[in-house]
């Protein structure tokens, strides 16, 4: 690809990067000690006046920022999807316990009480010939 080609590549892809990695474009350019001019508007750069190597250098560091941003969104996604089916799944495990507790009778508090006394109230008979037919194990351990 020639330069010009490269430059117009360059142009279009910068408008995808952030910031953040605009000002790593410029650091590339900066350390390099290429030309560029700077006003209000921002920093000004004629890639036409930069080496051809340089160029490629920035348009590996774009390509790569833009693959990475893929990964992250597709990463995003997944993570995404995930989080619906759980929520989704919640959401059915909701609707199982409101039909499960509808379908239950209701018991009264008084008639709780009641079922209570009356299990506490039985009368435990506790046979005395087996008693004294329990013994201790003993165990070898080898």
């Amino acid at each position: 690809m020639n330069k010009i080609e490269l430059c117009k590549k360059i142009k279009n892809e910068l408008t995808n990067l952030n910031n953040n990695e605009l000002e790593e474009v410029f650091k590339i350019i900066y350390k390099t000690n290429n030309n560029y001019s700077k006003n209000n508007n921002g920093v000004i750069i004629n890639l036409s006046w930069i080496n051809e190597d340089i160029l490629n250098q920035i348009y590996n560091y774009i390509i790569f920022c833009i693959k990475s941003h893929n990964e992250i969104n597709k990463y995003e996604n997944l993570c995404n999807n995930f989080s619906d089916v759980i929520n989704n799944k919640d959401k059915i495990d909701d609707n199982e316990t409101d039909l499960l507790n509808k379908n239950k009778q209701k018991v009264s508090p008084y008639m709780k009480f009641y079922l209570l006394k009356k299990k506490f109230s039985k009368h435990i008979i506790i046979n005395t010939k087996y008693e004294k037919s329990l013994t201790h194990e003993e165990y070898l351990i080898f």
